[in-house]
């Protein structure tokens, strides 16, 4: 309906554009089915400006401007099928492909059966216009940028205006579903993009990650489906923006900086630009990347917060944002400081509205933004006139959200940048302190008394009131709930797990016994823990932190360890080769997502089947890794002290230069045993098998991979082919060399299917000085050290 609805609107559309232009003679180019156009062999090339050119296809001309369909280049090796509008910069208004290149050896197949497949030298389809069987007769570039592929009655059956990319033409129309999109200039996140989007009742301007939206509405009462770009509005029949007249032909563009800007030609020479679009509704400082991170927009105006905290990324262009001159260390949380902002607010205040929390007060905002190392930004509005009774809005902002400020501040409201402080001033801090408290001497030991007991009170409040925490339990109430810690599930190096159970939800309580922390380091790791959410990680409930108690509350996994299950200590029930895939993939997922997908990298450090839970389907997930080591992404490798289990850890363990390839590695010990049945060191077997990795490595240089399948398992047998594609993944996995080693989410792809594994592994997965050490898993054995030096299940 809404299709027939477009191309009624259309014809009206055109009936009002086109007589506002010159009296012009078209000449469109056709093309018929079958043909076949290849890039390496195309012979007519269009040469403009500077490096770029065009291969043409089509071709149609008037007398004030010359349109071109065909294959675009910039430099001659990357190459995307568009519309061309000969003068503008950059020249296309509509591409097949505009963030998926082709090379020089790519075609366009226009087939016998009408459809258009656009294929890269691989034969990989790229794009189509899904028109097969549709009686489609022919292919025209119409006078007005549109490309139609039209029937035998020489009606439209696919046409480029109902799938634009950045650029809208006069005469075309931006219907519910349909979208123009660009990739900021200016922005953080690799896959941001800025859309302009029809809605009903309207258009909506938007902004992803940034999680920014803005609408704007019909002038009419009656909503619309499709807003048509006419002469003079945009939005007909019901206007939502008003456009200068038309003498030539125009198009509008969404611009990287995220501005609409309305064109038109003069002849075949550079368009002129005549309109800021959006400018009668949003302001310089009301676009979400006016002036980048850190940087404060006044009156279209950037700058920094502070010069003596802060430098501006290019000095030439001030909208480029800014950087802190003190990077924030996580490791130097205790020197975090909050420097206030006079006159400054968000950029916008509905996205100040939308995405702010409620808070008690102004203070417990701050201190959720000291607790939390990842947070960058705190800004804080009471609600009403009265600023000490009702609480207000509070904003964190890290370095995932956009920080976007603006010069202008309303009424109770404050904000706050985090900076990183330093040692001199703490120990100025600290001597004035011990002085007073010398000087006061035994009152002043009294009072410290009376005013830690209050502090101690007040921070159990605090940490109760912080946004963003997991649920926080009460000693007493957990135990209760695990009857007094009866019923214990499992142990390790840093306490015990308990069964419990909390209303109806059955949960795992563990207790933790050997660690050194404080209530604010604590709080602040289970605040980066209840952060991690994936379908492949153990969720964690709450927690909690009751004088020296320190306590994790997870979800309960019914089927336990994957130990459990795959070592045959039930030798009636083993597990199908679908449920071992699919078990194998759950550890990928999650690993990738610990990897590849949190703001800092996380090395878990104790891969092992122990730490791998299954719930009611065998859907595996990752335990214990809240307590491992976070890598931030400008880090190639970090020193951390000897942890893991023995029998998992990875040769550059040795070195203590540790990346989260080293989870890789035991990776592929899990998979290898998963795939045998059997543990890595098994010292109950003979000297020449007790390590399953050196034996791996001896069966696959001689060709006897088959002999280390699980003989327990029919099912195994029966799918041997993928089994050994499984095993060659773990060999990847196992190399020596850390830098050859697979990243997770190439892992899960292959896993997947999504692509394949590379050439042959090397058959080097132990380090060559190990085979003269004398360990008690024989000559080939790896570095296994000494139990004192590792942490049990954490």
């Amino acid at each position: 309906m809404i299709m027939q609805n477009l191309n009624m609107l259309s014809s009206i559309v055109f009936l009002l554009v086109f007589p506002i232009l010159p009296m012009v003679v078209a000449y469109p180019s056709t093309a018929a089915p079958s043909n076949l156009w290849k890039i390496s062999s195309m012979q007519t090339r269009v040469a403009m400006s500077g490096n770029p050119s065009a291969l043409v296809i089509l071709e149609s001309v008037s007398t004030s401007y010359r349109l071109l369909f065909g294959f675009y280049t910039m430099d001659g090796n990357a190459f995307t099928l568009s519309v061309l509008l000969m003068g503008a910069q950059p020249p296309a208004i509509w591409s097949a492909n505009p963030g998926d290149p082709v090379s020089q050896d790519a075609m366009l197949n226009f087939t016998s059966d009408g459809n258009m497949l656009l294929s890269d030298g691989d034969g990989t389809v790229i794009w189509s216009t899904a028109t097969k069987s549709r009686s489609v007769a022919g292919l025209r570039l119409d006078v007005s940028g549109n490309l139609v592929l039209f029937d035998q009655k020489n009606s439209s059956v696919w046409q480029s205006f109902h799938h634009p990319t950045d650029t809208l033409v006069l005469g075309q129309s931006l219907c519910r579903g349909m979208n123009i999109s660009v990739k900021p200039s200016k922005t953080k996140w690799p896959s941001a993009r800025i859309y302009l989007s029809a809605e009903f009742g309207g258009l909506q301007y938007s902004s992803q990650p940034a999680n920014y939206s803005q609408s704007f509405t019909e002038v009419a009462s009656t909503k619309s489906d499709c807003y048509a770009f006419v002469n003079g509005s945009f939005g007909f029949p019901n206007q939502v923006f008003w456009l200068p007249q038309a003498r030539s032909l125009q198009y509008m563009r969404l611009e990287s900086d995220g501005h609409l800007r309305l064109y038109e030609m003069q002849g075949y020479s550079s368009p002129r630009l005549r309109f800021d679009v959006l400018s009668l509704a949003m302001k310089f400082c009301d676009y979400p990347f006016a002036c980048g991170d850190y940087g404060v927009c006044s009156d279209g105006q950037c700058s920094c917060p502070s010069l003596s905290y802060f430098r501006s990324n290019n000095e030439r262009h001030p909208d480029a944002g800014c950087t802190l001159l003190t990077t924030i260390s996580c490791n130097r949380a205790h020197y975090h400081q909050l420097l206030p902002l006079g006159n400054v607010s968000y950029f916008s205040d509905n996205m100040f509205r939308k995405l702010a929390i409620s808070s008690s007060s102004e203070e417990v905002c701050k201190q959720a933004c000291l607790i939390d190392c990842a947070c960058r930004v705190a800004i804080f509005q009471y609600y009403g006139s009265n600023h000490y009774s009702n609480g207000g809005n509070c904003l964190l902002l890290s370095e995932e959200k956009l920080i976007s400020l603006a010069e202008g501040s309303s009424d109770g409201l404050s904000a706050y940048i985090k900076i990183q402080g330093t040692r001199s001033i703490k120990k100025r801090i600290t001597a004035i302190v011990c002085s007073v408290i010398a000087g006061l001497s035994a009152l002043g030991i009294l009072f410290s008394a009376i005013i830690w007991k209050m502090c101690k009170k007040e921070e159990e409040q605090l940490f109760d009131s912080i946004p963003g925490t997991p649920k926080r339990f009460s000693f007493h109430e957990l135990k209760v709930a695990t009857s007094n810690f009866s019923v214990k599930l499992g142990s390790g190096g840093f306490g015990s797990v308990f069964k419990g159970k909390i209303g109806r939800e059955t949960i795992a309580v563990k207790r933790l016994e050997s660690v050194q922390q404080g209530t604010e380091e604590f709080l602040a790791e289970v605040m980066t823990i209840g952060r991690m959410h994936d379908h492949n990680l153990v969720r964690l409930i709450g927690f909690c932190a009751e004088k020296s108690h320190r306590l994790l509350v997870y979800e309960y996994l019914c089927n336990g360890s994957l130990d459990k299950w795959i070592f045959h200590a039930c030798s009636v029930f083993t597990l199908s080769w679908k449920t071992r895939r699919n078990i194998i993939i759950s550890i990928a997922r999650g690993l990738s997502y610990l990897h590849e997908e949190c703001k800092e990298k996380i090395a878990h450090l104790d891969i092992k089947p122990q730490n791998i839970l299954l719930d009611d389907r065998f859907i595996a997930k990752l335990s214990d890794f809240g307590l491992s080591k976070m890598i931030n992404w400008d880090q190639s490798k970090i020193m951390t002290r000897m942890r893991g289990t023995r029998g998992y850890l990875a040769p550059e363990w040795l070195g203590s230069k540790i990346t989260e390839k080293a989870d890789i590695y035991s990776f592929g010990i899990v998979v290898v045993e998963i795939l045998c049945g059997r543990e890595n060191l098994d010292e109950s077997l003979p000297e020449e098998s007790i390590h399953l990795i050196s034996l791996l490595e001896e069966k696959a240089r001689s060709g006897h991979l088959l002999d280390l399948v699980d003989s327990g398992s029919n099912d195994m047998q029966c799918h041997m082919e993928e089994v050994m594609e499984a095993m060659r993944l773990a060999m990847w996995c196992l190399q020596v060399d850390s830098s050859r080693r697979p990243l997770m989410s190439t892992v899960a792809k292959v896993l997947e299917g999504v692509t394949s594994l590379e050439a042959a592994p090397d058959y080097s997965f132990v380090p060559s000085f190990a085979s003269n050490g004398a360990s008690s898993a024989g000559p080939t054995s790896s570095y296994v050290p000494s139990e004192s030096h590792l942490s049990g299940p954490r």
